[in-house]
């Protein structure tokens, strides 16, 4: 990168910095402050070549200019790239949401929850991938009620459910179930056990009579347990809009409005290997005038889910990506709590 190269991504860089902390157009005058080295008329010359290229836009003949979508990529591809992220300050305040629970999707909704209650913004949590879990035991608990609490240990946390239970199914054919089970699925895949779990059971032949119907309540369960699912968490919806303009207000309402549609969030969030930064053009009726930073939650190896923030344009990205890198590493520290066995 030569030096007038480096110049012009420093002034978009700067102009995009500006633009999110004063919401004023970007002048020669106003951009002088950071480049005093720089001549009024170099800087004019500079912001009008940056124009052509596609970074910056005049909202008025006479007026200044403001940032492109392609002007915030590269301005958050910037902050993503940086290895000077303040993380220790981000882990202070996050410690004190901490909420962690056994069950895997109720840490991970606590996560989405903690992220969304630091930002400010809205966080979308699409669970795709428990299916590619490893089991690593399986108990199956009578509760007083004619419910069982199915507990499966994976290697990344425990998945729970009910499950509906006859009145005849007692404590030994529970216990023989979650035997049977753990002894033929240990160290197999959560999709490699429903794919085979009847055919295994059926040459069990008469042993496995006594609790069939548990077979088929643990089927039932992670079958319902591993579906792709997303979940919403918007904790101060109020403080988001606090110091945007009328038209940024009215964006970010078609945002909240959207997020309720979970099905079209599925598509949205991506299910990639890195952190992803989407913003909206203007005729997108979904992200119309807004942003998503997505990341992967990876743990022992296996994608799992995919945690996503979504907000006006003009945010503090810094903090963002600050923020979601943490969370994701949270949960990557995820490696499952061991279950007792009876």
């Amino acid at each position: 990168m030569d030096d007038k190269t480096k110049r012009k991504r420093d002034i978009v860089l700067q102009a995009v910095d500006d633009f999110i902390k004063t919401a004023q157009p970007i002048t020669s005058a106003s951009i002088n402050v950071h480049f005093k080295n720089l001549s009024s008329a170099t800087l004019r010359n500079e912001l009008n070549a940056l124009e052509s290229m596609g970074y910056l836009k005049q909202l008025h003949t006479s007026g200044g200019r403001v940032p492109t979508n392609q002007a915030y990529v590269e301005y958050v591809n910037n902050i993503l790239a940086s290895d000077k992220l303040n993380y220790q300050s981000i882990k202070t305040v996050m410690e004190s949401y901490t909420d962690r629970s056994v069950s895997l999707i109720s840490t991970l909704s606590s996560l989405a929850k903690r992220l969304s209650k630091f930002t400010n913004c809205p966080t979308v949590l699409v669970q795709h991938g428990l299916k590619n879990l490893t089991v690593k035991n399986i108990q199956i608990i009578p509760l007083i009620s004619k419910d069982a609490l199915l507990l499966v240990e994976t290697d990344a946390g425990v998945i729970d459910d009910n499950i509906a239970l006859d009145g005849n199914v007692g404590r030994k054919a529970c216990g023989d179930a979650s035997e049977y089970l753990t002894k033929h699925f240990k160290g197999k895949t959560i999709s490699y056990m429903l794919d085979n779990v009847n055919d295994v059971c059926l040459k069990a032949g008469a042993n496995i009579i006594q609790f069939k119907e548990l077979i088929e309540g643990v089927s039932t369960a992670l079958l319902k347990a591993i579906e792709t699912r997303c979940d919403v968490a918007n904790e101060n919806p109020a403080k988001l809009l606090n110091g945007l303009n009328k038209w940024e207000m009215d964006d970010a309402k078609t945002l909240f409005n959207m997020l309720e549609e979970k099905e079209n969030m599925i598509d949205l969030v991506k299910d990639e290997t890195n952190i992803q930064f989407t913003i909206g053009d203007e005729d997108d009726g979904r992200l119309k005038g807004g942003m998503m930073m997505s990341a992967p939650i990876v743990i022992n190896g296996v994608p799992i889910a995919s945690l996503a923030l979504v907000g006006p344009k003009r945010i503090d990205y810094a903090t963002l990506a600050t923020a979601l890198k943490f969370m994701v590493s949270q949960a990557e520290a995820l490696k499952g709590d061991n279950i007792e066995e009876d």
